[in-house]
């Protein structure tokens, strides 16, 4: 379905209205002086496409205007009005929307402009109303670029040349330059050529379902087959644990899965064996006898050593007094002593006076009692030691049998533990072997996975032959050589300067002419008058063959200043203010943007009403058909001529 501009409309801040109208399936020419805003008029309907960014030139239009809107025709009894406000403040960007859509939508005043949608809506919906389908490009294999989905945006390299692209030798489409974009060119414009026809889309569409079901198939696969070889290794390593825990003898041996679930289901018949715990009471009795046997045994030992200790004492006082009683029993020979001074053994004179025999015989007699009773206590010392070491030794043995029966008591009970550990230890194979049996899965060749794996790889087969078989690139080929046919004949109205065969390389964007010998690319030819022409064979032929084969692409095609490159100067073409007068008296080459109008008039006229060229320029020819598609007066700058009324600034 075809879509075509009615009307280009701009206001103010104040709500102040200037519409530009348009006639939808003719050639439409603006032309006035520069710096009237003519060249605005793409960017206001890029804007108005879904493009978030504004890239409305900085000036009076942006200082002035505060909502653009484009009242797009599509179909024969459908309008819909995209309006847009400026950015706020420096914003780089907008994105809201007021939609309307409707048979005859008449021009809103600015109260009413109130944001009801967003470009994403607007794309989409224009998506649709011109008969985009669903689709969906995909990169060849190995490719990293993602998956493409084309939309209305993807139309605008074919319907904009702006001043500085119509006539570039380098570039041939809207935006070719900016990144990614030629790659997305190359990837979307066979769907618009009708290459990828709805036959096609569908075919894509399923395979794309179907590798998807596919890929669902073999992960569930891969997941059960992976989830059965740990079940498994999970089963012989819960067999090897009922082993060491003693449920299963050490000599079972398992082999398929099947032994493996019948071996464990055997394991749930254990049951856990009692094992008699000794009383913790005979335990406390035992350990206090054993402690008080050591109690007795520290106290007979500390009477031994006491009793040790007085005879060693006594023993040494009676070698001291036997010493003592022999030294006293000498005086026995001094019994005729002379006198008290005197010394008995050399009868010298003494200081001090000497004992007295009697005294010394006093001493000896009193060593000699205490030794006999010293002597005396000795055996009964003696004796007393002995008892006591008898009653350690008889204690020593009581202990020893107390530790005994402690320590065997003990025994017992940490083997009765030890029992009981094993029992819980089992307990818990047993426990997970249970849960095992209970939630195992077998996968076996003949699992309905498996299956759905082998269907959905034959469904997936079967459409990659049928699109294989649909001769996508041999359709692409046709559709360029039969652009080439038109162009050529197109080339030689313009009279360009190679006579050969034209076509569009579609794999390097440009027009090529095939002369003999070597090909040459647009970007080899000389002359912007063979630039100009080569963008327009182009653009030209591809919207013949959109219109003819009722192609989801808009119906319209903008030209700013095509005729700029037959002027001998770009200062003399843009000081011209658009009369019919200045034109004639240029030394432009009138005759060559005679052909070139008549060439756009031609195509313009064979695809009515469903395709509209709009021409933004500064030159005015004379003749009638020229004159009937200039819509306004030229643009001066004066009052209401020009994009911007003069009372607004």
């Amino acid at each position: 379905m075809t879509m075509q501009i009615r009307s280009i409309i701009i206001y103010n801040r104040a709500g102040a209205i200037r519409e530009v109208s348009l006639k939808p399936g003719a050639v439409n020419i603006i032309t006035g002086r520069s710096l009237t805003g003519k060249s605005a008029i793409i960017d206001i309907v890029d804007y108005c496409m879904g493009r978030s960014t504004f890239n409305i030139p900085e000036g009076v239009i942006r200082d002035t205007v505060a909502w653009y809107a484009v009242v797009y025709r599509v179909g024969d009894n459908t309008e819909v009005l995209v309006a847009k406000p400026a950015p706020k403040e420096n914003a780089a960007s907008q994105s809201q929307v007021y939609y309307e859509v409707g048979p005859a939508i008449a021009v809103p005043p600015l109260s009413k402009l109130i944001p009801n949608s967003n470009d994403e809506a607007v794309i989409k919906d224009l998506s649709k109303r011109i008969g985009i389908l669903p689709n969906l490009h995909m990169p060849p294999a190995g490719q990293s670029r993602n998956e493409l989905e084309a939309t209305i945006r993807h139309t605008i390299y074919y319907l904009f040349q702006t001043q500085g692209l119509i006539a570039s030798k380098e570039l041939l489409f809207h935006r070719q330059l900016e990144q990614q974009m030629p790659q997305t060119i190359k990837d979307t414009l066979p769907y618009f050529l009708g290459v990828v026809n709805s036959e096609r889309v569908r075919l894509e569409h399923e395979l794309r379902l179907a590798k998807r079901r596919l890929k669902l198939a073999s992960r569930e696969l891969d997941e059960a087959q992976f989830v059965a070889t740990d079940q498994l290794t999970r089963g012989r390593s819960l067999i090897t644990e009922a082993q060491q825990v003693g449920i299963l003898r050490p000599d079972v041996t398992v082999g398929t899965a099947e032994e493996i679930v019948e071996t464990l289901r055997t394991v749930l018949t254990w049951a856990p064996s009692a094992a008699p715990l000794v009383e913790e009471d005979k335990l406390a009795d035992l350990r206090r006898l054993a402690d008080l046997r050591r109690e007795e045994l520290k106290g007979f030992q500390r009477q031994i050593d006491a009793a040790e200790v007085f005879q060693r004492d006594a023993q040494a006082y009676a070698s001291e007094a036997g010493e003592q009683v022999m030294r006293l029993q000498s005086i026995r020979l001094f019994d005729g002593a002379d006198g008290p001074h005197r010394c008995p053994v050399c009868s010298s004179d003494l200081p001090v006076e000497v004992p007295t025999v009697s005294a010394l015989t006093e001493s000896l007699r009193q060593l000699g009692a205490d030794l006999q009773q010293v002597d005396g206590e000795r055996p009964r010392l003696r004796e007393y030691i002995d008892n006591l070491k008898t009653e350690r030794e008889a204690t020593r043995q009581r202990l020893a049998d107390a530790e005994f029966a402690l320590e065997a008591a003990q025994s017992e009970q940490e083997a009765a533990e030890a029992f009981r550990n094993a029992n819980a230890r089992a307990a818990r194979v047993v426990g997970r072997v249970s849960l095992y049996v209970e939630t195992v899965q077998l996968v076996n060749e003949q699992d309905s996975l498996q299956g759905a794996v082998r269907e959905a790889e034959t469904e997936v087969k079967h459409l990659e032959l049928l699109l294989a078989e649909d001769g996508e690139q041999d359709l692409l080929a046709s559709i360029l050589n039969r652009m080439g046919l038109r162009m050529t004949n197109w080339a030689e109205l313009l009279q360009l300067e190679h006579r050969a065969p034209y076509r569009l390389d579609l794999n390097n964007l440009t027009v090529v002419a095939d002369r003999p010998g070597r090909p040459i690319p647009m970007q080899r030819m000389g002359g912007g008058k063979n630039w100009l022409g080569c963008h327009l064979l182009a653009l030209l032929a591809l919207h013949e063959h959109f219109v003819q084969n009722n192609c989801p692409v808009p119906g319209f095609l903008v030209l700013d200043q095509p005729t700029q490159v037959y002027f001998p100067s770009t200062q003399q073409y843009k000081a011209m203010s658009g009369t019919t007068q200045e034109t004639l008296e240029s030394d432009a080459d009138l005759d060559a943007v005679g052909r070139m109008f008549d060439l756009l008039f031609s195509v313009c006229a064979e695809l009515a009403p469903s395709f509209q060229i709009i021409v933004l320029e500064h030159a005015n020819l004379p003749d009638e058909r020229y004159q009937n598609a200039v819509i306004e007066v030229p643009w001066s700058g004066i009052g209401y001529h020009a994009l911007v009324p003069e009372e607004w600034k």
